[in-house]
């Protein structure tokens, strides 16, 4: 009877140490998978910023040159786009990185 108990009592422990690994793995990759949503969110709200300032450029260029408006041919549609484009139009590290990843089929932050 003594055996069984020490059987059944290994057999408890074993469980619980993988339940506390499979725990430490989900928790793992949720926090990488909120580390991507954050990456993201400031890729994108940069790209927005970095529009917003194109805009403003081209008000300042065209105030400066007293009315010549000829600049605002190719800014304010590269301003626009820059603010409401759900792509990617800003090639920076994250660019790269999530391209690279995109064309190697990895989930991961690997760099090979």
């Amino acid at each position: 009877m003594r055996a069984a108990y020490k059987e059944y009592e290994d057999s408890y422990i074993n469980g619980y140490a993988d339940a506390l690994e499979d725990m430490r793995r989900w928790q793992q990759a949720r926090r990488q998978q909120e580390r991507e949503r954050q990456a993201r969110r400031w890729y994108f709200l940069k790209q927005r910023a970095l529009g917003a300032a194109v805009l403003v450029f081209t008000v300042l260029a065209v105030w400066i040159l007293e009315g010549d408006a000829t600049i605002a041919l190719i800014t304010v549609p590269l301003g626009l786009a820059l603010i409401f484009s759900r792509q990617k139009l800003v090639v920076n590290d994250y660019f790269f990185e999530t391209e690279e990843r995109a064309a190697h089929g990895r989930k991961d932050d690997t760099a090979h």
